[in-house]
């Protein structure tokens, strides 16, 4: 956690990077399970490297996957579940993904076009949204910043809910997007990459310090 702020490094593939990951002392390591994904892993993948991760909080990463493409994921030890689907997924659906990781587990990632709003019911089925930028052809991972006034509304509007800001972060914007949302969680991708795929122990430390100047102590713009 960096003063109040909890990180997520997301597409990890290597042990090398989930190091480095917590050497800047990132909260969640993210994994994903997504074959079209440039940071695709797959289950032996994972499991292969499960063992020798660094002990932080890991989070499995995935697009509308069946109950049982997730309780396969459950059986790997994830902490977490982040799922990105398109808001016409059936609440049945989702409600199975609630059941079979349980809902404090459990984070949405609905692909919110610009004009079309989170449904308040959504709510019911997870503790934790992830709001990433829409992109027409891709489901996630654009590399591309947000509607950040949107995600403040969504974040004031139900506190009780746990909100993660994603979306074409890096050291550049970082403190901007923190100052203007109030985010809690940020999840940093390829901003903090030097190839798909493989992070940048330099672009780490650059994202982590300029989040640290970004919400250090009487820093007036952010609170």
């Amino acid at each position: 956690m960096i003063n109040g702020i909890r990180l997520k490094v997301c597409g990890i593939t290597s042990l090398v990077d989930a190091d480095a990951a917590d050497a800047v002392g990132a909260d969640f390591l993210g994994f994903i399970f997504y074959p079209k994904s440039p940071r695709w892993v797959s289950n032996p993948q994972y499991r292969a490297m499960k063992d020798r991760l660094p002990p932080r909080k890991t989070v499995a990463v995935s697009v509308g996957p069946t109950a049982a493409d997730l309780a396969k994921q459950a059986e790997l030890g994830f902490d977490f579940f982040q799922i990105h689907f398109n808001p016409q997924t059936p609440r049945e659906v989702i409600g199975s993904w609630a059941a079979t990781v349980g809902v404090s587990r459990l984070w949405l990632a609905p692909r919110l076009p610009p004009s079309v709003e989170i449904y308040p019911e959504l709510l019911d089925y997870a503790e934790t949204i992830l709001i990433d930028t829409f992109h027409p052809d891709k489901m996630g991972g654009t590399g591309e910043t947000g509607d950040w006034a949107k995600f403040k509304r969504y974040r004031e509007s139900y506190p009780a809910k746990h909100w993660i800001l994603s979306g074409g972060l890096d050291p550049h914007n970082v403190a901007e997007a923190v100052t203007a949302t109030g985010a809690k969680i940020v999840d940093v991708n390829s901003g903090v990459e030097q190839a798909p795929g493989i992070k940048s122990p330099a672009k780490l430390k650059a994202f982590v310090l300029a989040l640290h100047n970004a919400t250090k102590a009487g820093n007036p713009s952010y609170g």
